[in-house]
């Protein structure tokens, strides 16, 4: 990657950034909003910065702030299903004390929110210069250019830069498969270990490092034991962000005293009971009300759910790393029993980026047709998200 790229993609990304603020302000001054106790606003800073603090962005200046409410208090609570370094990063940033302030803000929860929208920009900056170099190593620098721009482009704009954790979580598994290719296997956990405490998916990239770690063995001479050697160890490091995962789940039952709370948490508090994978898609066909969009059952939803499923196998032929990770990565969602933020949780799959952009190839109707899918997509989210509209 050279100088002059980094530049012109720092320029793209700032002005792709400022255009969605500006669409958002003006989506707060020409549509109606939601209102109510329960769409809390910003005390300062203006349209700018309130729009981006809706919906579960609350969740995260909250931890950031005050901390965990099951930590402090030692209960079940609902913030226990938001992970730990997003809002650990956010209060770093923030240089936030609930008992001395903020420099940023005399308001903790806008100095929170300033950290975030800090925290999720740098991380989707530096995921899109990894994100251009991986596409230049795996295909050509046309398809690098293309993928930088899908990213963007995302449906997902709006959470990609706001106080959530979708672009640290594609910053975390850009990385890993970054160092992968540039055979740096032992490396590539620390980043895997980050994303399985960034979101519950981040333990898909368990199976994904288990396949690279075998075909590292069985690709060493078989009389040669100091390779054959290092791919076991690899095997057994890929494990570790599901260890990881699990023994931070295993904490939170014994802080609560209740070694299920996070799963009854997820089911009781967020309509998420592991176990119904089937029952996600049959709940389509037995004549309950299908929303087009919003919360569930929501066509949008469905549709978008079969089209990351042919992305995860399209994206098996290209990387099998890539694609088992993404088929895990949308098995974990759907095994909860809903498809509720199904289009989010294939967004932040990372190598859809990288296949989508290698299949437009030259032809500029597929650039047109793939391009315009997303801008579109990404104003429509975007306007209901600062309008306080559902949108998963």
């Amino acid at each position: 990657m050279t100088r002059r790229d980094v530049i012109v993609l720092t320029v793209l990304f700032i002005v792709t950034r400022l255009s969605w603020t500006a669409a958002g302000i003006g989506a707060l001054a020409l549509l109606p909003s939601q209102t109510g106790d329960e769409y809390a606003h910003l005390r300062d800073g203006g349209a700018a910065l309130d729009m981006w603090y809706r919906w579960d962005a609350g969740f995260y200046t909250s931890i950031a702030t005050y901390g965990y409410v099951w930590q402090n208090e030692h209960r079940a609570a609902d913030d226990m299903a938001f992970l730990p370094v997003y809002p650990i990063m956010v209060r770093a940033v923030s240089g936030l004390d609930p008992a001395t302030g903020c420099a940023l803000s005399p308001y903790l929860s806008t100095c929170a929110t300033i950290g975030g929208l800090l925290v999720s920009n740098t991380a989707l900056w530096v995921a899109l210069l990894l994100l251009f170099d991986l596409a230049r190593r795996c295909f050509d620098r046309q398809t690098a250019w293309r993928t930088a721009l899908l990213l963007l482009v995302s449906p997902i704009s709006v959470f990609l830069s706001g106080v959530y954790t979708e672009s640290l979580f594609v910053l975390w598994t850009v990385l890993v498969f970054w160092l992968i290719e540039r055979d740096r296997f032992a490396l590539a956990l620390i980043p895997a270990i980050l994303a399985a405490l960034t979101r519950p998916v981040g333990v898909a990239l368990t199976p994904a490092l288990l396949i690279v770690a075998w075909r590292t063995f069985r690709a060493s001479p078989a009389l040669i034991a100091q390779p054959r050697l290092r791919g076991a160890l690899y095997a057994l490091g890929a494990h570790l962000p599901l260890i990881v995962f699990a023994a931070y789940i295993a904490y939170m039952g014994v802080t609560v005293g209740d070694v299920t709370a996070y799963f009854s948490t997820y089911e009781n508090r967020w309509g998420r009971d592991a176990g119904n994978a089937i029952d996600a898609f049959a709940r389509y066909f037995r004549g309950e009300p299908v929303a087009l969009i919003g919360w569930e059952l929501s066509a949008f939803d469905l549709v978008m759910t079969g089209v990351c499923i042919v992305l995860a196998l399209v994206t098996l032929r290209v990387r099998v790393w890539w694609g088992v990770f993404a088929l895990v990565a949308l098995a974990i969602p759907i095994a909860s029993g809903t498809l509720v933020g199904m289009p989010r949780f294939g967004a932040v799959i990372a190598p859809f980026y990288l296949v989508i952009a290698h299949g437009m190839g030259e032809r500029r109707w597929r650039w047109a047709l793939v391009y315009g899918t997303s801008f579109a997509l990404a104003v429509l989210i975007l306007t209901r998200f600062v309008t306080w509209r559902w949108v998963a």
